[in-house]
């Protein structure tokens, strides 16, 4: 058939341009379920220490959160990077994607800058609003877990339809919006990425306990790190359990 055109396929020399989208988009995904699980547990301890006015689990609330600046820099650096790679190597398929999913690409970098802002403002406000102004950072952690789970369902609809499109007539032309959004994997993949996301999320956090604890010099901290990871593997061991129902509910529809 001879070489595909170059507005359609392009090679990447050296690694190859699978392997290259494949290696940005899977460390993409892993720090961004991280950045997306994290404030959603983050959250509830926060809530059940205001309830309860226990300072300690303000502080490990707020110690989970420590991590979430630096992994979203680095989320975003990959999804950029992610972002760059497909537009320039597979031109032809982002330019079909982009007919599809014309205004979701619109919708979801408006998500991201108001996660963005919403992250950092939780995270640096934490001191400050504190006492009768708790209620306005919950508020404010609330708008960050809605916001990173919209932009999670709207990239996992650009997903799932290339796995079950839906919305196409026979000669892959756009008829329907709204069923190439809510295609059959659509929703099951949501769920899956939600349970997953706060394992793996909770599962770090245990981890960046164990190295706090391991370095700790004083007793007390040392048992704040150790409570800390247990918490952590609390939650993970608790969302695991609903994995693999999840899971089997995804490939429940892909089959």
């Amino acid at each position: 058939q001879g070489p595909a055109p170059s507005d359609e396929y392009r090679e990447l020399p050296g690694i190859g341009s699978r392997l290259a989208v494949w290696m940005a988009a899977q460390l993409h995904l892993l720090f961004a379920a991280f950045v997306l699980a994290v404030p959603m547990f983050a959250l509830v301890i926060e809530f059940m220490g205001w309830r309860s006015k226990d300072p300690r689990s303000d502080r490990l609330a707020h110690e989970m959160a420590r991590l979430l600046p630096p992994a979203f820099s680095i989320t975003a650096i990959l999804g950029a990077s992610m972002v760059f790679l497909l537009f320039t190597l597979y031109p032809r398929l982002m330019g079909y994607m982009t007919d599809i999913f014309g205004p979701t690409m619109w919708v979801y970098p408006l998500f991201f800058i108001a996660e963005t802002f919403s992250l950092y403002f939780y995270y640096y406000s934490w001191d400050r609003l504190q006492g009768n102004l708790k209620w306005a950072h919950m508020l404010i952690g609330l708008s960050l877990n809605v916001f990173g789970t919209a932009i999670l369902f709207i990239a996992d609809s650009w997903a799932t339809f290339m796995m079950t499109p839906g919305g196409l007539d026979e000669a892959g032309n756009l008829i329907s919006s709204y069923n190439a959004i809510w295609n059959a994997g659509w929703m099951p993949l949501n769920i899956h990425r939600l349970v997953a996301n706060i394992t793996l999320g909770a599962l770090l956090a245990g981890a960046y306990a164990a190295y706090r604890f391991i370095t700790a010099e004083r007793a007390e901290e040392r048992a704040f790190y150790d409570w800390m990871g247990y918490t952590g593997n609390l939650i993970a061991l608790f969302t695991m359990l609903f994995l693999p129902f999840a899971g089997y509910y995804f490939g429940f529809e892909l089959f």
